[in-house]
């Protein structure tokens, strides 16, 4: 008799049976799941035992609009069962959560007093570190107070909102990376947020809509970029290796808007830049009459000047 042949069969039969994924450990699969669309990361619920509840700790939450979008049209039921989806979500988490990306496109998710407030209210108690808000909604939205209680926060992408700064906002002091697009603000309330971020490196300002009066001084800035239409604007920024101005005269808000913006003081004040392209029609510049001598290459509508 084979014994020897025997035990080698038993040996490879158990090895087969062997549940390698379920044995995974739990930092790798939650980056498993991170990588799959959030229906199909808690459809994993069903694989075994071990992966019955693994969703509901996963420290990255990106919810689609589109992803329950079934073609036919019926966009009431469309944006029910995703609230609904968000909502079960967010009440079974059980741990942590360091990033949330949210892509809508009704504006019923981000009316005032909405299911937004709610959400971010939830992420502020959690150590979120990553929030993004990406939406084809025409009409902006007020950004949550609660936003500005994410104290863990270090990136934030932010579209289509209304930017308004809380009376009691002390700031966000580990925060790195600011975006807004498609956004709306008064006054100085981008100036005295950068000024609350001791640790912003990078800032984009991209398709503001409003004609603003805008201030920024800061000794940390790496990358700016400054994109739409200003009533004022002065840009402190010594520090800054890369930075790209696209000024706007007229969006249709606001009919032939100049816009007051000291460009030699800025070029003059950078210590550390790199490169720097200057577009949009509302520069009227004099050559002769930047910082001498020019340690750099400027783009002016789409020209090159050295």
């Amino acid at each position: 008799m084979d014994r020897g042949g025997s035990q080698k069969k038993r040996n490879n039969k158990a090895v087969a049976n062997v549940d390698i994924i379920s044995n995974l450990p739990d930092v790798i699969k939650d980056k498993i799941l991170c990588c799959l669309p959030m229906k199909e990361a808690l459809g994993t619920c069903v694989l075994s035992r071990k992966w019955r509840y693994t969703w509901a700790s996963m420290t990255e939450l990106t919810f689609r609009e589109d992803d329950f979008d079934l073609g036919n049209g019926i966009e009431e039921g469309v944006t029910k069962n995703f609230i609904n989806f968000i909502n079960m979500v967010l009440s079974l988490h059980n741990g942590p959560i360091l990033k949330f990306e949210l892509n809508a496109r009704r504006v019923h998710l981000l009316s005032p007093g909405g299911h937004i407030q709610r959400w971010m209210l939830m992420l502020s108690r959690n150590g979120v570190k990553e929030i993004q808000i990406r939406t084809k909604i025409w009409r902006n939205y007020k950004i949550p107070s609660s936003f500005f209680s994410c104290e863990e926060l270090e990136y934030a992408f932010l579209q289509g909102c209304i930017f308004q700064l809380p009376p009691l906002f002390t700031g966000f002091k580990r925060i790195h990376t600011l975006h807004f697009i498609d956004f709306c603000t008064t006054e100085n309330n981008i100036g005295e947020l950068v000024a609350r971020c001791p640790n912003l490196e990078k800032l984009i300002l991209s398709r503001l809509l409003s004609f603003a009066d805008i201030s920024i001084l800061s000794t940390r800035l790496k990358i700016l970029r400054v994109d739409g239409m200003f009533k004022h604007l002065s840009l402190v920024t010594p520090h800054v290796s890369s930075a790209v101005i696209n000024l706007q005269v007229n969006t249709g808000y606001v009919p032939r808007a100049g816009c007051n913006f000291n460009l030699s003081q800025f070029i003059g004040s950078l210590l550390d830049i790199e490169n720097i392209s200057l577009l949009g029609h509302a520069f009227e510049v004099r050559i002769k009459k930047l910082p001498q001598p020019v340690p750099l290459c400027l783009l002016f509508h789409h020209s090159v000047v050295c």
